[in-house]
């Protein structure tokens, strides 16, 4: 068979065999072939550098568990007393009272000391008017005991004359004193006695009476009822009162602070009352001491829950002297829970807790020698582990580790080493997985 070559710009009488037909095609796939063995290979896929950590061994120490409490400091319940206005009243001077040196916001002052003068002057007049009627009474009171001295008298005339009649003859005797005489006499007496009886009890009713306003008289002029730092003022001079009306605070934090920590109940159990505690607090007070650290231990453990949060109220209190803590902020503390014990630790900077069950990497198939820069260094292999992990020294930021699990799934694979001859990654740990490459970061890198 032929086909016509007029379409090649040959002859288009000519006539071509039908296997030729295909031999473009082929040529042009051996061309093709040819190209693609001439091209170079693709280079194989470059190894990642290993990753720049920090490794060391664990350690043998004593180490503590402090649990962290965050709580609001709070003075002691015996040390701050609100000042109100005990009667109605008007101001007449804040913070001193006419005689007496003047008293300033956040000036300490004694027990007793005068802060707020209210205007006295009706019960004074009621003080003035109640004196009087008392040296009435009292004159009242003298005059019933002049006439039981005059009725006792007559009580013993009677009485005189009586015996005289009874010492007289039989035959000449003759009456001296009635019996009526004698009755009148008894009664009077005893109705003067009566009176006197009433008089004394109007005295001391009228005793009572001045003493009351006397008080009242007192209770205008407003004193600190306990020795401490005096607040701010809370009324002015001119300002009418009314009973109960706040005017100022008395609070002494020179000795001691309690700090009011709202626990949940998985840690409540815990704490006891009288362990030791420690305040570790952030935003340091500028006034302190740089180096001042509050020492105390737990006071109060609440046992019933709050409604609104089910949290525990507890209150540790701090010794106050050298820390000069203020109230109403914000304060972490640490209680004490498991006193010291030797254990094998390490940093916790080398437990990571971003899962449920806190995990470690340690290295493995560590050698040194020298890089491509020829600097020398010391390279391993980074393998997960997970860690059970005991007491927590919050102060030492140590961590004991009790075991390591390897969670592997091939035995043969498995890490069987001890953990006290394990190097555990204490900086960069973050993200490295087994089988990552690892070097030791020094101190030119």
């Amino acid at each position: 068979m032929t086909i016509p070559t007029g379409g090649l710009g040959l002859d288009p009488r000519a006539r071509v065999p039908v296997r030729f037909r295909c031999y473009p095609l082929a040529c042009g796939l051996l061309v093709a072939a040819a190209l693609g063995c001439g091209r170079a290979a693709p280079p194989p896929e470059e190894k990642a550098p290993p990753a720049t950590v920090k490794w060391e061994a664990p350690a043998q120490a004593a180490l503590e568990e402090w649990t962290e409490l965050i709580g609001t400091t709070v003075p002691v319940p015996d040390r701050v007393a609100r000042v109100t206005a005990p009667v109605e009243g008007r101001v007449l001077s804040v913070f001193g009272v006419p005689g007496s040196s003047p008293i300033t916001e956040g000036q300490r002052v004694e027990k007793g000391t005068p802060l707020v003068q209210l205007d006295p002057t009706v019960v004074q007049a009621a003080l003035a008017k109640s004196e009087a009627v008392l040296e009435v009474l009292r004159e009242e009171e003298h005059q019933a005991q002049y006439a039981v001295q005059l009725a006792q008298s007559e009580v013993e005339r009677l009485r005189q004359l009586k015996v005289e009649e009874d010492q007289q003859p039989p035959g000449s005797r003759r009456t001296l004193v009635s019996p009526v005489d004698q009755y009148k006499a008894g009664v009077a007496l005893k109705d003067a006695q009566s009176k006197l009886k009433a008089a004394i009890g109007k005295v001391v009713a009228g005793e009572k009476e001045r003493d009351s306003l006397r008080e009242q008289v007192k209770l205008h002029t407003l004193t600190a009822p306990i020795a401490g730092t005096v607040g701010r003022a809370l009324v002015v001079r001119g300002q009418t009162l009314a009973v109960g009306t706040p005017v100022t605070e008395v609070i002494d934090l020179a000795e001691s602070i309690d700090v009011v920590c709202y626990v949940p109940p998985s840690l409540v159990g815990r704490l006891k009352v009288g362990q030791p505690a420690r305040s570790g607090g952030f935003d340091p007070d500028p006034a302190a001491p740089q180096a001042a650290e509050a020492e105390g231990q737990v006071v109060y453990i609440a046992d019933q829950g709050e409604a609104e949060t089910g949290n525990f109220v507890v209150k540790v209190r701090l010794s106050n002297a050298d820390a000069h803590l203020r109230a109403n902020r914000v304060l972490r503390v640490r209680v004490l829970t498991k006193p010291g014990k030797e254990c094998l630790s390490l940093r916790e900077s080398a437990v990571q807790e971003d899962e449920e069950t806190p995990t470690v990497v340690i290295v493995t198939d560590v050698k040194a020698g020298t890089n491509t820069e020829g600097k020398q260094e010391t390279t391993g292999v980074a393998r997960r582990l997970k860690a059970v992990l005991g007491v927590r020294d919050r102060t030492l930021h140590q961590v004991e580790i009790v075991a390591l699990e390897d969670p592997e799934k091939d035995p043969a694979k498995r890490w069987k080493g001890d953990p006290k001859d394990a190097l555990f990654v204490v900086e960069g740990g973050q993200g490295l997985q087994t089988g990552d490459a690892v070097k030791l970061e020094t101190e030119a890198d």
